[in-house]
């Protein structure tokens, strides 16, 4: 079985947040042992991720969020992909303070996607911070999962098609 750890769940200002929120949790719980209620909000916030499971003997795969060590999500069959491609992607967030000033934050990572056989389906298993690593990575489960690395290219369907005429 192959697994994933993809991204955390909360955006990185919120789980920074929680581990000030474990700090203060486990200063507090000297006087009072009811404020280790604040270390496990804590670590709930700063330590939950999502992920993916593919389990290559029964053909599946879940995606799934881990809170506390327990990985929640359900079984999906993996019979519908039959491609392995490339995407870049971005992750941004913006943040705003009282003084209605803002804060954004962007970051371009290469994810290796499986995709269906008109890619209008994706399914990513695997974050790279450059293409290089991606395309390495993507290589080595085309062979472990047997399927074909493709360069990305979702067909039209024939009602975009006629949009587009138009």
């Amino acid at each position: 079985m192959l697994d994933f750890k993809l991204a955390k769940v909360f955006p990185k200002p919120t789980i920074y947040a929680g581990y000030m929120l474990i700090a203060i949790g486990l200063f507090a719980a000297l006087f009072q042992i009811f404020a280790l209620a604040f270390s496990l909000v804590g670590v709930f916030v700063s330590l939950s991720y999502n992920g993916i499971q593919l389990d290559l003997a029964k053909q599946r795969y879940r995606s799934y969020s881990n809170i506390f060590g327990f990985k929640f999500g359900n079984w999906e069959s993996l019979k519908k992909f039959c491609h392995l491609g490339i995407l870049r992607r971005e992750d941004s967030y913006k943040a705003f303070s009282y003084a209605m000033s803002s804060f954004e934050n962007s970051a371009v990572y290469f994810g290796v996607f499986l995709l269906n056989k008109n890619h209008r389906q994706k399914l990513e298993i695997q974050r790279h911070g450059n293409k290089e690593a991606a395309l390495e990575a993507a290589k080595k489960l085309a062979k472990e999962l047997d399927l074909e690395l493709v360069k990305y290219q979702p067909q039209i369907s024939q009602q975009s098609h006629y949009k587009r005429r138009r």
